[in-house]
């Protein structure tokens, strides 16, 4: 399983919309001494995510994960589509998606998203 994404800072649930383009944005608010962080994902068919986390690892969902999230949730893991899960150890959450991307900046808590306009985030 590797791990595609770790940080100790908090993030929140910034942004989804099944409307436009199914994309998934979390956000780490910038502060005195660190850069704001969007992580985002396109091509979303299916997600369990807590509102609010502190500190995370993300890394690609095992075929356990993968059979877990069809027979729980419904949600096919297959064709384009990864499964990236939340939790070192065990699944704290997941999104099924485009792979996860990410960038670091000094944007500002409302500033618009490095990835381009997000429908509610400007």
């Amino acid at each position: 399983m590797a791990e595609i994404f770790r940080s100790d800072r908090v993030f929140t649930l910034w942004h989804y919309t099944a409307a436009h383009g199914n994309r998934l944005l979390l956000r780490a608010k910038a502060d005195g001494t660190s850069p704001r962080i969007d992580l985002h994902v396109d091509d979303v068919v299916g997600l369990l995510l807590e509102p609010v986390y502190h500190g995370l690892v993300i890394r690609d969902g095992t075929s356990a994960e993968a059979q877990r999230v069809r027979t729980e949730y419904g949600i096919s893991v297959e064709g384009s589509v990864r499964l990236q899960v939340i939790g070192e150890d065990q699944m704290r959450g997941f999104v099924v998606g485009s792979p996860l991307r990410w960038r670091a900046d000094q944007g500002g808590t409302r500033d618009p998203s490095p990835f381009g306009p997000i429908p509610g985030t400007a």
